[in-house]
């Protein structure tokens, strides 16, 4: 590690002791077909690919790239919240159909506890030799309302969290303007 250090060192010294951090930079392929790039022209048997003439930015043109990537970046940001709501939006219209399935599964579920009851439950003596059946139909029924429940919920707390990504997004917007 300290041998990574030393040589980036000495590699960082040597690039800002060689000038390439401005003037004239050239790219120039020499007799032999190697190219070479370099802050001194080239020798007169060379074949110059491509001459960069670095200048100096004035202030107004670095207020002017700032401020253009000061925009860029709030542009961004914007998208990012934009595409957070859309995606909060997206899971709670896929938890509001999950509940409301897991609901219709909860009133099937005890529509056949019912059922069962009905065909296992209409004497004394039946329900006492089926009561294991008829009570297991509706743990099964308040198992899928348990769940419903849950689903309903995660559904609530979704709409939730895609209202306050919404106000997000139009307070960001509002900001902006």
């Amino acid at each position: 590690m300290k041998f990574f250090s030393i040589i980036t060192g000495i590699l960082l010294v040597g690039f800002l002791n060689s000038g390439l951090i401005a003037g004239q930079v050239y790219t120039w392929t020499d007799e032999n077909g190697n190219l070479h790039v370099t802050d001194t022209p080239p020798p007169p048997k060379s074949k110059v690919k491509d001459t960069l003439e670095y200048q100096e930015k004035t202030a107004a043109e670095i207020q002017a790239l700032k401020q253009r990537q000061s925009i860029r970046d709030e542009q961004k940001q914007e998208e990012s919240v934009r595409q957070q709501a859309d995606a909060a939006a997206k899971r709670a219209v896929k938890a509001d159909q999950d509940a409301q399935a897991a609901s219709q599964k909860a009133a099937d579920a005890y529509e056949n506890a019912m059922r069962t009851y009905k065909i296992y439950g209409n004497t004394k003596d039946k329900r006492k030799k089926f009561k294991n059946r008829i009570r297991r139909a509706f743990d099964e029924a308040d198992a899928a309302q348990a769940r419903a429940s849950e689903a309903a919920e995660y559904a609530r707390q979704a709409q939730e969290a895609a209202r306050a990504a919404a106000k997000e997004v139009e307070a960001f917007e509002a900001q902006n303007q």
